[in-house]
This record gives structure tokens, C-alpha cells and sequence, in this order.
């Protein structure tokens, strides 16, 4: 009985601690980040103005906004983020995010490849498509042989090779146990390099315009040639984007103390806006006193430029505080405590 007790106790403990951490380590990471380039004009100096960012076609609403760069491959997304929630100082600044277009993205998919020994060799080569998966038949030393290769497939790898399996199947009036596989994955087919589209020139040219349009003020030349010469995809998200700190531009992982998250793809959401008329004030931003943050959703754009509307998949960012950590302990070993006395008075 005393074994009991002891694994009944532990059972309890060790589900509430994990039940506690897996809620409190979550974090954010997107896919995107990888084929952005983002920054933060944190600068102390640095003014903006929403009104006039909206007159050089930016569309969008609830502080995000969104419009084509020089480049028809990549959009800007402009948002306001906390400089508190980053330790960066007090009130909002912009953030502006350069982000490469979903059509451009790498298209990913599944390949099989399968291989017949005991069918009909009478079979001709040839190609065919049947529900998203085009299979192609030839021939290798009187065997046949079958690639199967569909893109944007909805189900898993497995769904794939069971469909598949079950085509050739009927196709080939043949067992299941005939068919080996020879080759199974998932694939991913690059649109576009990221390196080859000139990430500082379309971010020195979109900043220029902003300033030349009285949407940022305060930023100097200077500043507009660091922020553009770092420019590069991968340097975007919480961790990584570009800030303003001790007279430089550097990522946020750089600066002194800088409140990181652990990331990993917890879930999306679709969320669509259409252009509003609210105007938001000139504001000044200001850098003195760090907190600790409390994170909101971060856009990411799918836009579709010919209908003026842009929906931007969300991703929380949920920070790692210790003191949470902490806490979960304590409240774990009290319930643990508490079920020892309830199995005591059981068993």
C-alpha cells in the first residue's frame, strides 16, 4: 500500500507540473520569418504619423497596414508594437516588416516511388492525374515502376501513400503485397531565391519615401543606410528583428537584455481587414524604463493586391517569465501535498 501512495502522489505532482509547463512554455515561431526582413524604428528621435501613411496607399486597420514594395515580390506590413513589452522603453513605435509574397514561397509537397514485379508488363508509359496526384507509369527491366508526386496535398504522408497504394491497386488489378515502396517523402520546390531579390534596396527606397512623405520623422540618413545595409531574410520575428539599441541597429537578440522567447508553431489563425478611415496623431516615442511584456499577435500578410484587402495569418507570442515557472512549481508540490492526504485516507 505504501507504494501506492507514493506513485499515486507522484502521478499527481508529475501531471500537474507538466499540465502547468506545457501551458507556460509556448512560444511563437512562423514559417515566414525565414523570407522576411523586419524592423523597429525604436529610435528615441523617431516620429510618426498614421494619417499620412495611409494617404501613399497603405491599406489596413487596427495599427496594420499593408501595400506592395518596390518590388512586386515582396509587401511592407507597417504595425505598431509596445516598446514596454520589449524593454525597449515607453509607448509605440512602427514596425515595419518586409516580407516576401505567399505566391513566392516554396511550394511543398509528397513524392513516392513504387515498384511492381509480378503485374503486366503490357502496361504503356504514360502520366496521369487523378484526385491531386499525378502518377507516372514506365517501365525498368520489364517491372513497372510508378512516381507519385502531389503538391499542397491535404492530408498527411501516410493519407498520401495509402492513396497512392490504393490507385495502383485497382489501376493494376493487382495485391497491395505486390507493391514495394521504394521511396517515400516530402518535398519542397523553391518559386524564389530569397537572395536574389535586393533586400536593402527595397528597404532603403520604402524608408525614404516614408520620410519623404512625413510618415517617419527623426530618422537620419545614417540611419537609413544601417538599417538597409543589414537587411536580409531571417532577421524578423520576436527574437530576431532589428532594433535600436546603445546607437545601433542591430537584432534584438543582440541587445543587452533582451526578453527571448523558445518558439515552435503552436497554431494559426486567418484574420481579414478592409481599409478604415481612423486617423491615429502624430506620436513621440521615448526610451527609458523596461517592464515585463505581455505579447500581442504579430501579423504576417497573405495579401490579394487586386482586391485591396489583405488577411494576415496570427501567431501569439507568449513569453517564458520564471516567475511563472516558479510558481507552477510551488502550487504543484502544495496540490502533490494535498493528494498525499486524500490517498492516505483512501488506500
Amino acid at each position: 500500500m505504501g507504494k501506492l501512495k507514493y506513485i499515486a502522489v507522484f502521478m499527481v505532482a508529475m501531471f500537474t507540473l507538466m499540465l502547468g509547463l506545457v501551458h507556460t512554455i509556448s512560444a511563437c515561431y512562423n514559417p515566414l520569418d525565414q523570407y522576411s526582413y523586419e524592423v523597429v524604428l525604436n529610435k528615441p528621435e523617431v516620429k510618426f504619423n498614421i494619417e499620412n501613411l495611409i494617404k501613399i496607399g497603405y491599406k489596413g486597420s487596427d495599427n496594420i497596414y499593408i501595400r506592395q514594395s518596390v518590388d512586386p515580390r515582396v509587401n511592407v506590413i507597417v504595425s505598431l508594437v509596445s516598446l514596454d513589452e520589449l524593454g525597449l522603453g515607453n509607448g509605440k513605435a512602427l514596425s515595419l516588416r518586409f516580407q516576401l509574397k505567399s505566391e513566392y514561397l516554396p511550394v511543398r509537397g509528397f513524392l513516392g516511388i513504387f515498384y511492381v514485379k509480378s503485374a503486366s508488363t503490357a502496361i504503356t508509359v504514360h502520366t496521369v492525374t487523378e484526385n491531386g496526384v499525378t502518377y507516372v507509369f514506365s517501365k525498368i527491366n520489364g517491372c513497372i515502376n510508378i512516381v507519385a508526386i502531389a503538391f499542397n496535398y491535404k492530408g498527411s504522408l501516410s493519407e498520401f501513400e495509402g492513396q497512392v497504394l490504393d490507385y495502383i491497386v485497382h489501376k493494376l488489378k493487382i495485391n497491395e503485397e505486390n507493391i514495394e515502396v521504394s521511396s517515400l517523402s516530402e518535398i519542397s520546390v523553391p518559386i524564389v531565391d530569397p537572395k536574389s531579390i535586393e533586400w536593402s534596396t527595397i528597404v532603403r527606397e520604402e524608408l525614404k519615401e516614408l520620410i519623404g512623405n512625413n510618415v517617419i520623422e527623426g530618422l537620419d540618413v545614417s540611419d537609413v543606410e544601417e538599417i538597409s545595409k543589414i537587411a536580409k531574410p531571417g532577421l524578423a520575428g520576436w527574437n530576431s528583428r532589428v532594433v535600436y539599441y546603445n546607437g545601433s541597429w542591430i537584432p534584438y537578440y543582440e541587445t543587452g537584455s533582451p526578453m527571448l522567447l523558445r518558439c515552435s508553431l503552436i497554431g494559426e489563425t486567418t484574420v481579414t481587414i478592409t481599409p478604415t478611415t481612423t486617423l491615429k496623431p502624430l506620436t513621440t516615442v521615448t526610451s527609458t524604463a523596461t517592464t515585463k511584456p505581455t505579447l500581442a499577435p504579430t501579423p504576417f500578410e497573405m495579401l490579394s493586391s487586386k482586391t485591396g484587402q489583405a488577411t494576415y495569418e496570427v501567431s501569439k507570442e507568449v513569453p517564458l517569465p520564471l516567475m511563472k515557472v516558479a510558481t507552477i512549481f510551488i502550487v504543484g508540490v502544495l496540490l502533490s501535498v494535498v493528494a498525499w492526504f486524500i490517498v492516505r485516507r483512501i488506500v
